[in-house]
């Protein structure tokens, strides 16, 4: 047997300690195992050197000695894939029960609750994914349809830190662009945001008019203290602004959409005794949260600022003019 495959298995072992209330002894580790007596042992031995102070021995009215872990020992080893979380979305769909469906929520809501923060948005992502390839979701919604080997060579170069030049389409015709790729912002359409050297500053890049890409062979070094995900708090969908503190108030025939609804990064979410659902956050980005108070309809207010209830009906009014 190899040393990854006695790894794992002391690994099993442990998360087995850890969810036996009753305690096990050197028959049910050689049982489950399918190993001789003196094999358990030694898993066992090396189990209790490894967690010396985490070992408790279980009181038994016979003769047979034993043990467990002492109540948490293994939460911060044991983790949920985006495969178990699609198993239970998967389940959740086989029942016409309601009750059961949101009992399943709670169970859902209560294992990512477990699992650290960092790794939430991956899961969520990856579970998607996994809908998806086994036919059980579709992705409905209007999109610029983006060239796959555009985004291959832009992984290629970010991962080995390598500058890209292509062609970019502009208004005024093509333009040559040198640029350190730091990330890509999927939205309506995809993003590219890097450094230009030329400028001196980040910009952002459509794929689409992206042409004649070219990994080089010249390195860049990242500005350390970039982070996507903080470039994205700044702006609502992608455009870059100064942020402003928004506030919008919706009514409470919409409540629980309201509630289930991510909004932005930094919102927060406050049920008013009208029943209706206060919003807040910090963003750039006008006239995307605009588009995307359009889909609220009569539903939404805006509370604050003053000058976005100005920027809002002079967009109306504007595209009424054109109809």
């Amino acid at each position: 047997m190899s040393r990854l495959n006695k790894a794992e298995e002391i690994i099993e072992l442990a998360i087995m300690f850890q969810n036996s209330y009753c305690g096990l002894c050197i028959d049910d580790i050689k049982e489950h195992f399918e190993c001789s007596r003196r094999s358990a042992e030694r898993m066992k031995a090396l189990l209790f050197d490894l967690f010396p102070e985490k070992i408790e021995l279980v009181p038994t009215t016979d003769k047979k000695k034993r043990w467990r872990f002492i109540k948490g020992t293994m939460n911060s080893l044991i983790s949920f894939t985006s495969n178990d979380f699609a198993n239970l979305e998967y389940l959740k769909g086989l029942s016409n029960d309601e009750n059961k469906q949101k009992e399943l929520d709670e169970l859902i809501a209560k294992i990512k609750a477990l699992t650290p923060q960092k790794n939430t948005l991956s899961l969520e992502t990856d579970i998607e994914a996994i809908l998806e390839s086994q036919g059980f979701a579709v992705r409905q919604y209007s999109r610029v349809k983006v060239d796959k080997s555009v985004l291959d060579k832009l992984r290629l170069a970010m991962l080995s830190f390598k500058k890209v030049e292509f062609d970019y389409n502009t208004d005024k015709g093509l333009r040559h662009i040198t640029l350190n790729p730091y990330g890509i912002i999927i939205s309506d359409k995809y993003y590219l945001v890097g450094y230009n050297d030329y400028v001196n500053d980040l910009r952002l890049y459509k794929t689409d008019k992206i042409q004649n890409l070219v990994v080089t062979n010249e390195y860049f070094i990242k500005d350390e203290n970039f982070s996507l995900s903080k470039y994205c708090k700044n702006s609502f969908s992608i455009y870059q602004e100064e942020p402003a503190k928004i506030t919008l108030e919706f009514d409470s025939k919409v409540v629980q959409d309201v509630l289930n609804y991510h909004f932005h990064p930094t919102q927060k979410m406050e049920t008013l005794k009208s029943g209706n659902v206060k919003v807040k956050f910090t963003s750039g980005g006008k006239l995307a949260i605009c588009h995307e108070l359009f889909k609220w309809g009569v539903n939404v207010k805006i509370k604050k600022p003053t000058w976005l209830k100005e920027y809002y009906k002079d967009y109306l009014e504007n595209i009424l003019k054109n109809i």
